[in-house]
């Protein structure tokens, strides 16, 4: 998983320690698909731009 560029949401709540309903609340409200990807009705986190995402939030 460390080379992983897309994670899953069950990936990614593992990964950063983030509940997946939140993780589903933070896609639902990034209308420019900055920290997400929809793959036909997969929705797989874009590892990068998350962690910057999450290095630079107070709070979740």
């Amino acid at each position: 998983m460390q080379e992983k560029l897309l994670l899953s949401i069950t990936e990614a709540s593992r990964l950063f320690g983030i509940g997946q309903n939140r993780l589903r609340e933070i896609v639902r409200d990034d209308y420019n698909g900055i920290y997400h990807l929809t793959v036909g009705r997969v929705i797989k986190i874009k590892r990068k731009p998350f962690e910057e995402y999450i290095n630079k939030v107070q709070q979740i």
